[in-house]
């Protein structure tokens, strides 16, 4: 046996020893909390906690998120509220209407009927969807086609490659339609309206 090794082995070692590793693990980083998951497959699902990861799996109907500092993963869904503040939700297929009334929110779906924004700072991108109003400022919309748009509001941000129809009402906002013909309703100051054709 080495001297090194007997050393070890009287007490005030082992002491010195046990403390130098509580420190070390002290110094490790926690880890991370594992999402959620919930099963969509009995019915409406309603979220009131909140800082959580939640994965809803199945054939979801409503989802009512009432906490803040979510994010939720889903595949599809035939309605989906958004209630509380910073708010992702980011679904792999199709969603039913939208409406969102927290702030700092955002949602992603391949499509919507539908989306409805009363708040501020709202991201929504969602290529298929046909009708949005955005009653708020700051939000964003991007989609690929739809039907119609109607903004009520400050300083939101409207892309389109295809839109049928856009009513403004209010200042500073900024439509760009890149394709197609598009009939335009402006009324309000410094808008910035930008459509390939007019209808």
């Amino acid at each position: 046996m080495s001297r090194t090794t007997r050393a070890l082995r009287t007490p005030a070692a082992l002491v010195t020893a046990t403390v130098a590793t509580v420190a070390s693990l002290a110094l490790l980083p926690a880890p991370a909390h594992a999402a959620v998951t919930l099963d969509c497959t009995g019915g409406p699902v309603t979220i009131d906690d909140s800082t959580e990861d939640y994965t809803l799996t199945g054939a979801c109907s409503a989802v009512i998120l009432n906490g803040s500092n979510l994010t939720v993963s889903l595949t599809s869904a035939t309605t989906v509220m958004v209630v509380g503040a910073n708010v992702d939700v980011i679904a792999s297929g199709a969603l039913g209407p939208v409406v969102v009334t927290g702030s700092n929110s955002s949602v992603r779906a391949t499509a919507a009927p539908s989306a409805r924004v009363e708040a501020s700072n709202v991201d929504l991108r969602i290529p298929a969807l046909d009708k949005a109003v955005l009653v708020g400022s700051n939000n964003l919309v991007v989609g690929d086609q739809g039907a119609k748009v109607k903004v009520k509001g400050a300083n939101n941000a409207v892309k389109y490659r295809k839109l049928r129809k856009v009513v403004v009402r209010g200042a500073n906002n900024t439509v760009k339609v890149r394709a197609g013909k598009t009939k335009v309703r402006v009324k309000g100051a410094n808008n910035v309206v930008r459509v390939h054709r007019r209808g």
